[in-house]
């Protein structure tokens, strides 16, 4: 099953289904959609990097973002996400700690040069076909290489953690290690494929990409996305796209709690919210509940890519402050 992937396996199961919208530019894909953008996506990377080469993705969160990630794992290449906070050094010593062969940047970041060869994230959409001499007149006359075979040992991304000593470390995420968490996680925490969540949190965080995205993909849900977090935009995201679960941490949730929108805001299709990152304190807890909404906690590691625990409706009104139990076939 390795050879293929799960935005490939999703978009045959379920191609009509809505996969992505994207706040920022109103963008609505299907997994059919986005799975044909990020094909694309890999035909260039195939095109620019060598079987296993690692490339550094430097965006906001986008639906390129996503086509890249995507792409990485069907042209077997290892992904980078990059803080979108990092300072030029930061960024110059990850790319020379992973042996970075290329750099993909969002409009913001331009002007960033870590040494690598340097593409726009929107490359997809170009007239000329990267690393060739000649422009083709599209995209799809461009040649492309043969397919790669992958195992499920393979290293899809590498997750950069600065722990809490040091330089930032990078955490090698194997694709088997990826789809397993997003299954166990879905399968634990009772998502289903009418779920429709919100992202706010950055994708370059395990958080982003891994505690969410990628267990909502598995159950054939909806991500609505955004560039970044804005309080009113995600109040009025979770009352007008009718979201059933939300994560964040608790400074997210603490922000949210103290606008104004919070004692209106229609929340009758919320399931329930999520928060991770740090402990939440009773209060915010209670706010949230006296609301009426069913607030669960988490706890992940980067490395282990990135959930591990999980909480019943329950336990998270007997036990708020907990974390909840060890998900299946997790030892703690």
């Amino acid at each position: 099953m390795f050879d293929l992937d799960l935005l490939t396996e999703r978009a045959r199961v379920t191609p009509d289904k809505l996969a992505v919208v994207s706040i920022e530019t109103g963008e609505r894909l299907t997994y059919a959609q986005l799975n044909e953008r990020a094909e694309r996506a890999a035909e260039i990377l195939r095109a620019v990097l060598e079987p296993r080469d690692r490339f550094g993705l430097l965006a906001y969160n986008s639906i390129e973002f996503l086509e890249l990630f995507f792409a990485a794992g069907k042209a077997n290449v290892i992904v980078v996400p990059l803080s979108t906070r990092a300072t030029q050094h930061e960024l110059e010593h990850i790319a020379s700690d992973c042996g970075m062969k290329a750099l993909f940047y969002g409009p913001e970041f331009e002007a960033i040069d870590v040494g690598v060869t340097r593409y726009a994230t929107n490359v997809g959409q170009a007239s000329a076909c990267p690393g060739q001499a000649e422009a083709c007149p599209t995209f799809e006359a461009c040649p492309t290489s043969e397919a790669r075979p992958a195992s499920a040992e393979d290293t899809y991304a590498l997750l950069y953690t600065s722990g809490t000593t040091g330089k930032p470390k990078g955490v090698m995420i194997p694709k088997r290690q990826l789809y397993w968490n997003g299954y166990n996680t879905a399968v634990n925490w009772g998502l289903r494929e009418d779920d429709v969540s919100p992202v706010f949190t950055p994708l370059y965080h395990a958080g982003g990409i891994a505690a969410f995205l990628i267990p909502i993909f598995c159950m054939g849900g909806t991500i609505i996305l955004h560039k970044g977090f804005d309080v009113n935009e995600v109040w009025t995201t979770i009352e007008r796209e009718r979201c059933t679960v939300v994560l964040g941490v608790p400074t997210i949730w603490k922000l949210l709690m103290d606008a104004p929108q919070f004692p209106s805001v229609n929340l009758e299709n919320v399931r329930w919210f999520i928060s991770g990152g740090a402990p939440l304190p009773q209060y915010i807890i209670d706010a949230y509940q006296q609301r009426g909404v069913v607030f669960k906690q988490g706890y992940g590691m980067t490395e282990v890519g990135v959930n591990c625990f999980t909480m019943t409706v329950d336990e998270s009104f007997r036990k708020p402050g907990s974390i909840g139990r060890p998900m299946l076939f997790t030892e703690v």
